[in-house]
């Protein structure tokens, strides 16, 4: 887990096993630590993706990390009876994204996540493997590669780029998901706070990535801070 959140975080409190929380130089001001959490502080300059990459720096090249954001909520699985999304235990999501791991191991495939919308209208396949992998919960296997230095507002774009194009694809779990608050105060910023900042990461990721997205507009989103990916 990772980021500055000290006092409404939530995610620590609700896992039941081992766990590392990363922060940057602010341990002694957290609360709601689980008694299985191992705060570090980092002490590298703010950004989201100095964690990430803090992160990795833990790793042995070949090994697996899951990250999780730090302002967790639920947990929810598809329902076939119901054909919606209800709730369910984290333990099983979990469970399930390191299923998918071992399955992604299989087919050389280094970058992992979950549905990221709760929207039971997607819910055709159990997995895919070229959509948008959400950072917020998500599954990174150690290689050669860093979260880039100056993308900090999308780094789940950067990554799902950097991985379809050296591995072919991604592959995302579908039927299940955690859910979390998303850019509520103290965590990265509202999409009103992050605009102009995010519009340069948007035209650096054009740059690096011209053939797999798109600058795009998107419904109440101001013009030039949108992507699509292409496949």
């Amino acid at each position: 887990m990772y980021y500055d959140r000290y006092e409404t975080n939530t995610t620590s409190s609700m896992l039941d096993f081992e766990h590392i929380v990363l922060c940057h130089n602010n341990a002694d001001k957290f609360q709601n630590l689980s008694p299985k959490a191992q705060i570090i502080e980092t002490g590298l300059p703010k950004g989201i993706q100095n964690n990430f990459n803090y992160a990795l720096s833990l790793a042995e090249v070949g090994e697996w990390i899951i990250f999780l954001s730090d302002d967790l909520t639920k947990a929810q699985r598809f329902d076939t009876g119901k054909q919606d999304f209800v709730d369910c235990e984290i333990n099983y999501t979990l469970s399930e994204l390191k299923k998918a791991v071992e399955k992604a191991d299989e087919k050389g495939i280094e970058f992992v996540g979950m549905n990221s919308t709760g929207n039971a209208y997607y819910m055709t396949n159990p997995y895919s493997y070229f959509g948008l992998i959400d950072t917020r919960c998500c599954a990174l296997k150690k290689t050669e590669f860093l979260f880039h230095k100056d993308i900090g507002c999308i780094p789940d774009y950067y990554a799902t780029c950097y991985h379809l194009v050296k591995n072919g694809a991604n592959l995302i779990v579908n039927y299940t998901f955690l859910d979390f608050s998303r850019y509520s105060k103290g965590g990265l910023g509202s999409v009103d706070d992050r605009v102009e900042q995010k519009r340069k990461e948007v035209a650096l990721m054009k740059q690096l990535f011209p053939n797999n997205v798109k600058i795009v507009d998107k419904a109440n989103q101001p013009k030039g801070t949108h992507l699509r990916i292409n496949r």
